[in-house]
C-alpha cells in the first residue's frame, strides 16, 4: 500500500518564506507560528528543522521534541543537524534519550558523549539539590503507591547518567515495584549503556545481567519469535486482528524481559496456546503464565487511574 504523498516545501510557500525570514532575524516569536502553519501544509524535514531552531530560540525544547522524534533519522544524517538534535535533548534535559540516541550517531560519537557529560556536570552544579531529591525518590520506588511509581519514572530522563544508574538498580529486584516499571528501568539502563552487572527479578526467576549487553525489550529474540508465530497463526485474512493481538502481546511479554526465553521455551506452542487458551494442548505452565500476565496488566491499569 502506498503511503501518503507529501508535497515538498519551497520558498514560494508564504508561511515558510515568512518563517524563514523571521528566523534569520532571530524573531523567534514570529517564526514559530509561520513555520508551524507551513509544516501543517507540508510535514517535511526541511520545515521541521527550522521549526525546531525557532522553538529552541523560544526556549521551548519540549515543543520541539515531537518534530525531532518524527525525523530522527534525518537529524542524524549530518553533523550540523545532529548538533541541533542534541541542542533539543540537552535543553529539556533528557539525558536518557541523549545517551540512547548516541548509539545511532554517524561517525565518531566521542565528541557528542563529551558534550552530554559536560551538560550533566553543569546541571549537577546548578541543580544538585533538585536532582538529588528526584534520585532519592527513584531509588526507593517500592515505598510509593503504584501511581506514584509511574509518575516517578516519567522523570527518569532528567537524571544524569551516573545518578540514574545508581538510583534505578535497587528497584530491579524489589517485589513492590511493578514488573512493567522494573523493565522500564532496566531498558533505561540498557539505553544509557550501563556496563555493570545488576541483579534482576523476573517471572519465577532471577539472575545477574549486564544491561549494555541486552538487546532491549523491542529486540528480544524470543519475544520477536512469539510475535512472528502469532502473525503466522492468524494469517493475512484479518490484518486488524493481527495488529491488535501483536500490540497487546508485545506489551504483555515485556513483563517477562529479560528472561523471556526462560518463561517461554517453545515460542510456536506458546503462540498457539495464547490464541486458544481453552485448548487441550495448553500446558499448566502456560495457564499459570497467562493468569500472571493478565493480573499484571490489570494492576498496571489500576495504577493509571
Amino acid at each position: 500500500m502506498m503511503g501518503k504523498v507529501v508535497a515538498m516545501p519551497n520558498n514560494s510557500n508564504r508561511h515558510l518564506s515568512l518563517g524563514l525570514a523571521a528566523l534569520k532575524k532571530q524573531n523567534f516569536a514570529s517564526a514559530v507560528p509561520h513555520l508551524e502553519k507551513a509544516f501543517k501544509q507540508a510535514p517535511a524535514f526541511e520545515i521541521a528543522r527550522p521549526l525546531v531552531q525557532a522553538l529552541l530560540g523560544m526556549q521551548d525544547a519540549k515543543a520541539a521534541v515531537p518534530y525531532a522524534s518524527q525525523f530522527m533519522e534525518d537529524f542524524l544524517a549530518t553533523p550540523e543537524d545532529t548538533a541541533l538534535l542534541y541542542d533539543t535533548l540537552l535543553a529539556l534535559p533528557d539525558y536518557r534519550f541523549a545517551w540512547a540516541v548516541l548509539h545511532h550517531v554517524q561517525g565518531d560519537p566521542a565528541p557528542i558523549a563529551a558534550r552530554i557529560e559536560a551538560a550533566e556536570q553543569a546541571d549537577l552544579a546548578a541543580n544538585g539539590a533538585a536532582i538529588d531529591a528526584l534520585a532519592k525518590k527513584l531509588r526507593h520506588l517500592g515505598g510509593f503507591a503504584p501511581h506514584e511509581q509511574e509518575q516517578a519514572i516519567a522523570d527518569l530522563g532528567r537524571l544524569p547518567r551516573a545518578v540514574m544508574i545508581d538510583a534505578a538498580q535497587p528497584n530491579l529486584t524489589d517485589p513492590d515495584v511493578h514488573p512493567a516499571i522494573r523493565i522500564s528501568l532496566l531498558d533505561a539502563l540498557t539505553a544509557v549503556g550501563d556496563d555493570t552487572p545488576v541483579k534482576v527479578a523476573g517471572y519465577q526467576t532471577s539472575g545477574e545481567i549486564v544491561p549494555s549487553t541486552l538487546p532491549g525489550v523491542l529486540n528480544d529474540q524470543t519475544l520477536l519469535q512469539v510475535l512472528n508465530h502469532i502473525q503466522l497463526e492468524i494469517g493475512l485474512n484479518d490484518p486488524e486482528l493481527m495488529r491488535a493481538t501483536v500490540e497487546v502481546l508485545r506489551f504483555e511479554l515485556g513483563y517477562l524481559y529479560p528472561f523471556v526465553d526462560r518463561a517461554i521455551k517453545d515460542p510456536k506452542h506458546f503462540a498457539q496456546s495464547y490464541l486458544n487458551k481453552s485448548g487441550a494442548t495448553v500446558t499448566p505452565e502456560e495457564h499459570a503464565l497467562f493468569n500472571w500476565l493478565q493480573a499484571q496488566t490489570a494492576e498496571l491499569v489500576n495504577m493509571a487511574k
